[in-house]
């Protein structure tokens, strides 16, 4: 499962190794930094749930602060940020496609953007007929603890009330 603190980290170690003689300063300090200078920021568009998996949907921008503060510095950085992060980014064991990538100047600090849409699969347990993610186990459902029953490949928790359609006796009125 892929997190935000897994991609700023990705991101800010593609950012080291392509240009490790510049800082990647953390949001915290974003004043009194000596230029040249790297800040990443995650803006989340979307996160949509599912039963048993999640969407996302974000923008990476990477704001470059040149100690030159030229257009021509700005220009450099931004071909060797197109190169950095040419298609791909890699997190943890996972490679995601970048998407939209763009760019602009303001204020002479390069602002070089992509977006970053993804899947996690989430672990989901059936307890009584509802699936919940296992952090969420509400008694209420009948959960106790212990080991699952498998049933088709899939862990069921119950408290022994499982009984199958064909095991159901018709009461007749």
């Amino acid at each position: 499962m892929i997190g935000y603190v897994d991609i700023k980290k990705s991101v800010t170690d593609v950012l080291e190794a392509n240009a490790s003689s510049i800082a990647v300063i953390p949001n915290e300090e974003l004043s009194g930094f000596e230029p040249p200078a790297f800040f990443v920021q995650i803006m989340p568009i979307s996160d949509t749930s599912y039963i048993d998996y999640e969407e996302k949907l974000l923008t990476i921008n990477i704001h470059y602060f040149s100690a030159e503060k030229t257009d021509l510095a700005n220009l450099k950085m931004l071909d060797q940020l197109n190169q950095a992060f040419f298609n791909v980014l890699k997190i943890g064991d996972r490679v995601i496609t970048l998407k939209s990538k763009r760019h602009q100047i303001i204020d002479n600090v390069l602002q070089f953007k992509f977006e970053l849409e993804f899947a996690n699969d989430c672990d989901v347990v059936e307890v009584n007929g509802e699936w919940v993610m296992p952090t969420e186990l509400d008694e209420s459902l009948g959960y106790t603890k212990g080991e699952p029953e498998y049933i088709d490949g899939v862990p069921v928790y119950n408290n022994g009330s499982l009984e199958f359609m064909q095991e159901l006796e018709l009461k007749e009125e």
